[in-house]
């Protein structure tokens, strides 16, 4: 308890936005055994007893933020959660296309046990070449990046000063937040949050930097 009181302390020092936009990304909560297990790419997944109790937490913290704007991608284990966050601070949650989690091709939603049991050396390649290497018929992660890069292109301008949130899936998030802070999309695994995770990036005319990350941490 003394934990999630620290949390929302700390939280609540962070300056308000004036010449950047402060992009709360928030990772979708936890989802269920079975999904856990699939590649679930851009498609949709149940959440879990506890992501659901996530999506409490989220509330909460939600009121401390003075968010303008909330973004999802339209993938459900995102979308749902970002209107409950819409709903607690009074506004609309936007879903747009571009904000959705690569394409996994012909291992879409299948069993990562049964896929590395039967192309063990594409899956091998696949994640050795993170980032850039592609499931059988699907998109690399660079792609979907390279998508929500152009989304935030468009939202840069009228977001400079305010603080916007964005539910993401957990690749994407890493990946679109290596690309802001000039890394490679190779070394995107370094900021991965768990299922349920919060991170904040403040973003500048000319650059971006981490304002927090994973600031539940303290709290289990």
């Amino acid at each position: 308890m003394e934990a999630g009181r620290f949390v929302l302390h700390d939280v609540r020092m962070l300056s308000e936005p004036s010449d950047f936009c402060r992009l709360w990304l928030f990772r979708h909560p936890e989802i269920d055994g079975d999904h856990a297990q699939r590649a679930v790419g851009d498609g949709p997944a149940d959440l879990s007893r506890r992501g659901r109790s996530q999506v409490l937490r989220w509330l909460e913290l939600a009121k401390t933020l003075q968010l303008a704007e909330v973004w999802s991608s339209p993938q459900p284990q995102c979308a749902g959660p970002a209107r409950g966050l819409a709903e607690a601070i009074e506004q609309e949650a936007h879903v747009d296309p571009r904000l959705r989690d690569q394409n996994m091709g012909r291992w879409q939603g299948r069993e990562w046990s049964d896929v590395m049991r039967e192309e063990d050396g594409a899956v091998r390649t696949f994640f050795s070449e993170f980032g850039e290497a592609t499931a059988p018929g699907g998109e690399s992660l660079g792609v979907a990046v390279e998508r929500m890069l152009l989304w935030w292109q468009e939202r840069m301008k009228p977001s400079l000063g305010k603080s916007l949130v964005v539910v993401l899936p957990g690749t994407l998030l890493g990946g679109f937040a290596a690309a802001m802070l000039g890394m490679r999309l190779s070394r995107s695994v370094t900021l991965s949050l768990p299922m349920g995770g919060i991170g904040a990036l403040d973003v500048f005319q000319n650059g971006s930097r981490v304002a927090t990350w994973n600031v539940d941490a303290l709290r289990e």
